[in-house]
């Protein structure tokens, strides 16, 4: 386990005796990382970036430090870099381009492009089995709103300042809904017992402190102030303000019909919009977010399912995950990313593609897979199908 560590403190490791940044002190934790597991970050901190960050000012310098701060100081980071700012992708693609262009596998010119026509009544899961009657699927949105600094760089007070700003637009973008600040002070303040019954119910986002990824990048500095979550009266609509990006747009509904999620979804962000905020976008990579793995359409979208034959009973976890991986799909726990399954094989399913895709192909790729995945649940029972789908 880490003691986790915050990115004020653990940065003074890459500086000189003046306060600069010291190149050869980052390269030689990059090769000491590469013994054990080289991320991206690493394996793209090559000689030619190291020439020319050496070309840049000493400010420049300075955030190219704290872009890579995420992958130096863990030894299980796959990818390993936090944006700092929408600029940095522009600032930094001399390093961030081939990363980002590995991960989501880009050749040519691709561009992202969005499409939200994505029909209601034709990505039905009771068509794939009649017991998926009632399931609890969600689909979410990372955004950034334009002129304001991405989590990992912004102080206390621009916290607060954009925490206060969303709750303006919560007051008056025309969805019933209560707004509840982890913030010590803030009006709309709740306790932390009324916090962890939030987090119960799987709403509100776990303490960001105990995650060395999210303390060494500055995405968890200051907590917890300027964060919290807004929830819509019929608890089918969230925003997160704060977390990894600035705002975690969700929409939750029990049922069978992936359309109505995006549906929902929608509706949450034209309000956003309308109230006059306007998103982060890059001119190629679509949406702008805090890490380059959510960039594109940065949409996530889920179902909770059971599969307790391809888990055998939840013990061979890995066994789905692979599973999953060659459909296109990710599996993970109940809990989100870093969470275990239980005995019945309770399983997030999600589309793994962020980037080249629009929203609609990633609702049809969802659907597409769980209709294989659920194939495989049955064959995995010798033709003997469970009732495989979560129900609340």
């Amino acid at each position: 386990m880490h003691t986790c560590v915050f990115k004020e403190e653990a940065r003074k490791a890459y500086l000189d005796a003046e306060g600069k940044v010291d190149l050869a002190k980052i390269q030689a934790r990059w090769t000491e990382l590469g013994k054990t597991k080289v991320s991206l970050g690493n394996k793209y901190f090559t000689p030619a970036v190291v020439e020319k960050v050496k070309s840049l000012s000493d400010s420049d310098q300075q955030r190219f430090l704290d872009v890579m701060m995420g992958g130096l100081s863990n030894n299980d980071s796959s990818v390993g870099v936090y944006a700092t700012r929408p600029e940095d992708y522009d600032v930094f693609s001399f390093y961030l381009e081939p990363l980002i262009r590995e991960y989501h596998k880009i050749e040519g010119q691709t561009k992202q492009e969005h499409d939200w026509n994505i029909p209601v009544g034709e990505y039905v899961l009771t068509k794939i089995d009649s017991r998926l009657e009632k399931v609890s699927m969600r689909a979410r949105v990372a955004r950034n709103v334009k002129g304001w600094n991405l989590p990992p760089s912004m102080d206390k007070d621009e916290r607060i300042r954009f925490e206060n700003k969303m709750v303006e637009v919560f007051d008056s973008f025309g969805i019933q809904g209560k707004y509840h600040s982890l913030t010590p002070g803030h009006k709309n303040f709740i306790t932390n017992q009324q916090a962890d019954e939030l987090r119960n119910k799987h709403y509100l986002f776990n303490d960001m402190t105990t995650d060395n990824h999210l303390t060494s990048s500055g995405v968890a500095s200051d907590w917890p102030h300027g964060r919290g979550i807004w929830i819509s009266e019929d608890e089918t609509k969230m925003i997160w303000i704060g977390e990894e990006d600035q705002l975690r747009i969700i929409s939750i509904v029990q049922g069978n019909d992936l359309g109505k999620v995006d549906q929902s979804l929608h509706e949450l962000l034209t309000g956003i919009e309308k109230s006059g905020l306007e998103f982060a976008e890059h001119p190629i990579y679509g949406v702008i977010t805090t890490c380059p793995t959510n960039m594109g359409t940065g949409k996530r979208q889920s179902i909770l399912g059971k599969f307790p034959n391809i888990t055998k009973g939840g013990t061979d976890e890995k066994k789905l995950k692979e599973v999953a991986r060659q459909l296109g799909l990710q599996a993970r726990g109940v809990g989100g990313e870093h969470s275990n399954m239980d005995k019945e094989g309770t399983a997030d399913i999600s589309p793994s593609a962020r980037f080249g895709v629009t929203e609609a192909i990633v609702t049809k790729r969802l659907y597409e897979g769980l209709i294989k995945l659920y194939d495989m649940e049955v064959q995995s029972a010798g033709g003997n199908r469970q009732n495989c789908c979560i129900i609340y």
